[in-house]
């Protein structure tokens, strides 16, 4: 079921810090248009296309942020198998001070895809199937939204003439909710792995 915003509490209020952010964040969704609380501002028949496309940005955008976070865990994991002594004062702040250290990030981690980094991981230690199964799905979803304007003309989906994660259209509430469920699991995991939280 989909989790619905909780109603605010008239009691507090927002710091200055938080006012700014928030009039920021609505300026930025006003400038890419995806000020959907300004929908009637628009021109009538503009109205449904642009809520369509404010969906799909909101969905590429999350599936994307997500990628990017578990090829950051996966190589949080590497880089504490190559890099973490027992030396207890070890810091990633004092780690990017090293020479060794930023030629192995910027040649190597850089340089490596996301399942080039889950096998690598695996291989250290094995990654549970149902976990390396997220992260393919995960990465084929990626690739499609970030690599075409029109995902559902893929080959992958075109059976289905819609981009389908785990058999339901990412495009849909129950389909992204199907994919938090999933990100929500393998982040935990990998976070577990790599900071032991």
């Amino acid at each position: 079921m989909a989790r619905r915003r909780p109603k605010p509490d008239r009691r507090v209020s927002l710091t200055r810090t938080q006012r700014r952010l928030r009039a920021e964040i609505e300026e930025i969704a006003s400038i890419a248009n995806m000020d959907h609380w300004n929908i009637l501002n628009y021109e009538e028949e503009r109205r449904t296309p642009q809520l369509e496309l404010m969906k799909d940005q909101l969905v590429r955008g999350e599936i994307i942020v997500t990628y990017t976070f578990i090829d950051e865990l996966l190589s949080d994991i590497i880089v504490n198998k190559y890099f973490r002594g027992p030396d207890k004062q070890f810091t990633y702040k004092r780690l990017w001070r090293t020479k060794k250290f930023q030629a192995f990030s910027h040649h190597v981690l850089d340089g490596m895809y996301l399942l080039g980094k889950m096998r690598l991981v695996h291989d250290l230690r094995a990654i549970p199937k149902e976990h390396r199964d997220t992260i393919d799905r995960l990465n084929a979803l990626r690739n499609a939204l970030a690599h075409s304007f029109f995902p559902q003309q893929r080959h992958q989906y075109r059976q289905h003439k819609k981009v389908v994660y785990r058999d339901l259209e990412i495009f849909t509430v129950q389909g992204f909710t199907r994919f938090q469920e999933d990100r929500q699991r393998i982040v935990d995991y990998l976070l577990k792995r790599a900071f032991g939280i």
